[in-house]
């Protein structure tokens, strides 16, 4: 006789951090229908957080994920709630595809952890921040991806991130004043009762910084600065007489005789390395370009082609031009090659592809952190900051050469948001954009990395190690599963 599906109603209730997190992923053998969906801020004060929601698939024969945004940082004011789904999402499972769905809130005084001491027997937690938290002795908290390594052979462990799935804490004590205590401990959960006297821990756990995992690049991220080896040094043409700019079209006409260079080709223009006069101003100022800050309406920000690679247009064997970005004075710009630098159009004399990345961001200590910080990473051992790059081709580069990563060149997910979503690197932000980085084989203590296909440059040290904030919304939702079996 046949058996009917089986029916069964699930029903989730857990803080929303400020990170993306995983709600629910439809088991095997199984179809779902979410019901109801609703996200209450909870918070103390005035602050109205944001929210979104997604249902993401997975087409399991490539791994392709298409992304459905159901709403996008909806505000929450004060006691009130938000009523994302009230009817029927359906949720599914197949051969061909996986449907998961996730929420992702937004937040003030989100925190940066830095380090995290464990003991696992009385379950207690002292927790290191980066800034100061505010916090004080009783307030709710939410913690988010916090990475843990426990000691081999131990059995039972399904992930190394914590919490999973969420949770809010307490905050029990903080170490010095309100305002500047940047650490406090929380009762986060153990093996052994509060109370009794066994302190022999049955996981031990070691904290790690935020864990990089290599996912992708764009095409040929890195760029060679300069090299002692068989590689194209960088070619440098000087603009002369017959250069022009346009300020409406933003088109730069170089002329440099016999310049060599082809349409495609990649340039960077040395900072203040053109001298303009202006005929708003009488031609009565010398300005330089391209500049890291520029004035007026652009006060703090950098000229469009400032650090840029800038791809050329050859017009003939003297003459080429590039988009550098247009001007709101559109008076006429006259070049005045006396004033500008020599050999300021630099061609890159190489760039090259790479297929994998491992990245060590720092160590398992919140103070003292030197740069002998070291650890094994994907069986490599590397110290703090460093990035070991894999090119898919020789790349003839010795020790002391100098490379630049091109900016979001390279994609990383990593353990802050339990690999949910990807990021690029270096951002502007981050201290390798646009820094000519030193090629090494890697620390004075590990195997030298330095072969034909693999390098290892500092890109600087990141200790950040998961995220804390005020709980400020919680998240109900009902789910009926049916068995499809």
């Amino acid at each position: 006789m046949a058996i009917a599906p089986v029916n069964k109603f699930i029903n989730i209730a857990v803080p929303v951090a400020p990170h993306k997190q995983k709600l629910y992923e439809v088991p095997t053998g199984t179809s779902a229908l979410l019901l109801y969906l609703q996200v209450a801020n909870v918070g103390i004060g005035t602050s109205s957080p944001k929210v979104s929601f997604t249902q993401q698939r997975t087409q399991r024969s490539t791994g392709n994920k298409r992304e459905v945004r159901v709403i996008k940082d909806v505000e929450i004011p004060p006691n009130d709630a938000a009523i994302i789904v009230d009817g029927r999402l359906v949720l599914e499972k197949t051969p061909l595809f996986l449907d998961k769905i996730f929420i992702q809130g937004t937040q003030e005084q989100v925190g940066i952890i830095t380090f995290v001491d464990y003991h696992e027997p009385t379950g207690i937690a002292t927790i290191f921040t980066k800034e100061p938290h505010a916090f004080s002795p009783g307030d709710p908290v939410t913690l988010a991806g916090i990475a843990f390594t426990c000691k081999p052979g131990q059995t039972g462990i399904t992930t190394n991130i914590f919490p999973d799935p969420q949770q809010s804490y307490t905050v029990e004590s903080i170490e010095g004043q309100v305002g500047t205590s940047m650490t406090f401990t929380s009762h986060i959960g153990g093996s052994t009762p509060l109370g009794l006297s066994n302190t022999s821990d049955k996981y031990a756990h070691y904290f790690n910084s935020a864990i990089h995992y290599y996912e992708r690049s764009r095409r040929l991220p890195i760029e060679v600065v300069t090299t002692s080896g068989s590689l194209t040094s960088q070619l440098g043409r000087t603009a002369a007489t017959g250069t022009t700019y346009t300020a409406e079209t933003g088109i730069l006409k170089v002329t440099a005789n016999s310049h060599g260079f082809s349409t495609g080709d990649l340039v960077r223009l040395k900072e203040e390395g053109f001298a303009f006069t202006c005929a708003s101003d009488g031609h009565s100022v010398v300005k330089k370009y391209p500049r890291v800050t520029g004035t007026g309406i652009n006060a703090g920000k950098a000229d469009y082609a400032y650090s840029k690679l800038l791809e050329i247009t050859v017009i003939n064997a003297n003459e080429f031009d590039m988009f550098i970005g247009t001007s709101s004075d559109t008076s006429a710009h006259i070049f005045v090659p006396g004033q500008s630098l020599a050999n300021n159009v630099i061609k890159i004399g190489s760039r090259f592809d790479i297929e994998y990345a491992i990245y060590y961001g720092g160590g398992n200590k919140n103070v003292g952190y030197t740069s002998d910080d070291e650890a094994v990473i994907e069986g490599k051992l590397l110290r703090a900051g460093e990035l070991l790059i894999r090119t898919s081709t020789a790349h003839n580069l010795l020790s002391g050469d100098k490379i630049r990563i091109i900016d979001n060149g390279l994609y990383f997910t990593c353990t802050m948001d339990n690999r949910e979503t990807e990021h690029s690197y270096p951002r502007v932000t981050d201290p390798a954009s646009g820094a000519e980085l030193t090629v090494g084989g890697g620390t004075a203590t590990s195997t030298n990395h330095l072969t034909t296909t693999q390098f290892v440059v500092n890109v600087g040290p990141s200790y950040s190690g998961g995220y804390i904030a005020p709980l400020q919304m919680e998240l109900i939702a009902s789910i009926l599963e049916n068995s499809t079996a």
